[in-house]
């Protein structure tokens, strides 16, 4: 099992290629195509980490906030994006996912901190589980969830 770090920044080839897959996508829809998407597009993928759309909204002044949440389903569904854990009662955060390594989520229930992780043997296990049951998989999410261990240190000292 390994910590996975950061997903590195984006070159500008890479940019040029998830802009690509998203304006496939709005082809595809029989939608036209929007300079306004393609900045929200390049924005998103700008952002090092997890994030909800307010703090997105802070690198675009100029864009309306109705405007971003029509268009993050649709780079989701580009694959550029993808819903994040940690969401609770902070609304839905999001992460890139575009040329992303696979990875998980461990979420503390107590301060939101998540850390991600990728671990070969559930990889195996759920393709086993899988093919025990006639599924061909096509993705999964893991998240998992408990005290991070300064949660768990607060937590005993308030019980004492």
């Amino acid at each position: 099992m390994k910590a996975v770090r950061s997903a590195p920044k984006l070159d500008q080839a890479a940019v040029e290629r998830a802009l690509q897959q998203l304006r496939q996508l709005v082809k595809d829809r029989g939608l036209k195509a929007s300079e306004v998407r393609e900045t929200i597009a390049r924005a998103v993928l700008a952002v090092d980490g997890h994030f909800s759309i307010d703090e997105l909204m802070e690198n675009l002044p100029d864009a309306h906030t109705a405007t971003v949440y029509r268009v993050i389903p649709l780079l989701v569904d580009a694959g550029l994006i993808q819903q994040a854990p940690g969401s609770g009662d902070q609304g839905h955060r999001y992460e890139r996912a575009f040329e992303r390594e696979h990875h998980d989520h461990l979420v503390c229930t107590s301060c939101q901190k998540v850390v991600e992780f990728h671990f070969e043997t559930f990889e195996t296990l759920q393709r086993d589980v899988a093919e025990r049951f006639g599924f061909s998989l096509t993705g999964h999410v893991h998240e998992l969830f408990g005290l991070c261990g300064s949660c768990q240190k607060k937590s005993a000292k308030a019980a004492r």
